[in-house]
């Protein structure tokens, strides 16, 4: 079958590999979808401590065609999509419910073959089906999955004020969870206009473009309840503290390159009872992200803006690297 491969650091191609066989306790998925992440551009970086040659993807939905004799659950047939991350459920932090800080984690798409692929076999116990929503709009489930595990760490309430920076893909999914968790009104502030505009329609009480930050001093005098940072940029990040209220939340959501600092003040974060949270990956909300995407209260068909056939993979990667224009990319094999 044909699928692609992370060679080595900067190296990428599209090749025949042999086909997936399921273990005992795995299924093998016909992959219809998979999204491109910012973790599938870090491999091709050599920015995360994984060996290569690996298939990367881990945002796929799909058809299992063949399960594994151990496997009783799920039928050939099934419409499904997958948690990639399996915990080992031994560890000091599985043992704790903390399975995405487990010690003996495995990714798929990241130590293990991922998505980007006709076919993968994965392990039975990850695989969630998705019923008949689109398939398009069920490959969002794992992203969304990590957006809720965020908003649950930030724990909006009816009345909050929420500021978000940044307008990405994960940006827009967080806008509109935030909302269904109860934030009252979420600003944004993004650089790119037609992003601003997309906020505007996804239910964003108000926009404004990064560099104008003075406007945000008038609509809340006093701060926000919670900002977010969905950037990943350390000179956004240093700005979050400033723009929340006394006994507020900062959520540090957008990934910052490894070794970066930013300017925080702790007799600031001291002085006004101000709590900084990190979110890392999702943890067993897989369940909700499907809730949310079968009902229709997150739309996600306006954040696709390239779809692209596995061929052109390389291609694919490049974009999402690139500062051209473009939301979430997808690859169907």
């Amino acid at each position: 079958m044909r699928a692609a491969v992370i060679e080595g650091p900067g190296k990428v191609t599209v090749r025949e590999v042999p086909e997936p066989e399921p273990a005992p306790d795995e299924v093998v998925i016909e992959v219809d979808s998979a999204g491109v992440c910012g973790t599938d551009l870090h491999l091709l970086r050599g920015e995360l401590p994984y060996p290569y040659p690996i298939t990367p993807g881990h945002e796929v939905v799909g058809t299992v065609v063949e399960v594994g004799r151990d496997v009783s659950s799920i039928e050939p047939g099934s419409r499904v999509t997958f948690d990639p991350n399996i915990p080992c459920g031994k560890c000091y932090f599985c043992r704790r419910m903390r399975f995405n800080h487990c010690l003996d984690w495995q990714g798929i798409g990241i130590t293990r073959e991922g998505g980007f692929a006709e076919r993968v076999a994965v392990p039975g116990k990850v695989v969630y089906p998705v019923g008949d929503m689109p398939f398009e709009r069920a490959v969002f489930a794992e992203p969304l999955a990590c957006v809720v595990y965020g908003v649950l760490r930030a724990a909006p309430k009816p009345g909050d004020r929420v500021l978000l920076f940044g307008a990405g893909p994960i940006g827009l999914l967080l806008l509109q969870v935030l909302k269904v968790a109860g934030a009252t009104s979420v600003t944004v502030v993004e650089v790119r206009e037609e992003r601003l505009r997309l906020a505007e329609e996804l239910g964003a009480e108000r926009t404004v473009r990064a560099g104008h930050e003075e406007a945000l001093r008038e609509e809340a005098p006093f701060g926000y309840d919670i900002v977010v940072d969905a950037t990943g940029v350390p000179e956004v990040v240093s700005k979050c503290a400033d723009f929340v209220t006394p006994g507020g939340k900062v959520l540090l959501f957008g990934v910052c390159p490894e070794g970066a600092t930013v300017r925080l003040s702790p007799f600031q974060i001291y002085r006004r009872d101000i709590t900084i949270l990190g979110s890392f990956a999702l943890n067993y909300t897989m369940d909700r992200a499907l809730e949310l995407l079968s009902s229709g209260s997150v739309r996600v068909e306006p954040l696709i803006s390239h779809r692209f056939p596995l061929e052109r993979f390389p291609e694919a990667l490049e974009l999402v690297g690139s500062d051209e224009p473009s939301l979430k990319v997808l690859v169907r094999p």
